[in-house]
């Protein structure tokens, strides 16, 4: 279940699918001056506005981690990123409100390693990330006694947002894979 997903980093470098927009109103030209995102924004640029939607749902859940720790959901990210093939997505850290990354290389090299029971995660992480491999290779395989498994560390509540999370980050990064977003 856990294969090692380090060799995706030798992929070839993604080309946008699309024709970059390279005109962009202010706020958005601002946006990416401060991002350095313009790539992405040469791509959803096609639907103006509707990628700034998109962060309006997505960064509140991810950044809120009154419930399911931000660590926890980045390395359940980070997990699926390479199993999307998606370079931007593993490119990119979450990083908590001092602007420190939540991973450290350590932790990257096991999740990519498949080590996914690795000493250096707590149980709630491991349960997790076990979950996250089930649901992302074929939702249809979890079952009663993954859930009651993953339960046995996580709260219901806490399950039921590391589900949203992961189908959020499963359909994101397998978009931003095929338009062909680079790495940041």
């Amino acid at each position: 279940m856990a294969a090692d997903l380090r060799s995706v980093t030798e992929c070839a470098i993604p080309q946008p699918v699309l024709t970059p927009v390279t005109e962009f109103d202010p706020a958005t030209r601002d946006r990416i001056d401060r991002s350095g995102m313009g790539t992405f924004y040469g791509q959803f640029e096609h639907a103006p506005g509707l990628i700034d939607k998109w962060f309006a749902f997505y960064q509140p859940v991810v950044n809120d981690s009154s419930n399911l720790a931000l660590r926890t959901k980045e390395l359940c990210r980070l997990r699926i990123a390479a199993r999307n093939g998606c370079m931007f997505c593993l490119g990119g850290r979450f990083r908590d409100a001092d602007g420190v990354p939540v991973v450290d290389d350590e932790d990257v090299d096991a999740v990519l390693g498949g080590r996914l029971e690795d000493p250096r995660f707590t149980a709630a992480e491991s349960a997790a990330m076990q979950f996250t491999e089930v649901y992302r290779l074929d939702h249809s395989a979890v079952d009663k006694a993954l859930v009651d498994a993953t339960l046995e560390h996580l709260t219901t509540s806490q399950f039921v947002e590391l589900g949203l999370c992961i189908a959020q980050f499963t359909g994101m990064g397998q978009l931003f894979a095929m338009l062909g977003l680079p790495s940041m």
